[in-house]
């Protein structure tokens, strides 16, 4: 993770979609496209971006994107790829 020097952290959180509403959930994410097409459904992924003021605040991420997205089930099945993302 990236520091902003004013006590924040940059996390990169990678989530994957039904990529039906790749365009949509874009829009909400305030992203342009997603970095990559993948399957069968096909799945869109995005690459999203947020401010912190700790390391490892994971609760936040899936709370905010809650509020964007849904909570899972939604109608966008959205993942989030942990393994992926930095935080």
């Amino acid at each position: 993770m990236k520091s902003n020097s004013y006590g924040s952290w940059q996390q990169r959180i990678v989530i994957h979609v039904d990529g039906r509403y790749s365009e949509e959930v874009a829009s909400k994410l305030g992203t342009s496209e997603p970095f990559k097409r993948q399957g069968s459904p096909e799945r869109a992924y995005f690459e999203w971006t947020r401010f912190t003021t700790r390391r490892g605040d994971d609760e936040d991420v899936v709370f905010e994107l809650c509020m964007l997205l849904g909570s899972p089930p939604s109608q966008y099945d959205w993942h989030i790829d942990w393994d992926a993302s930095e935080y």
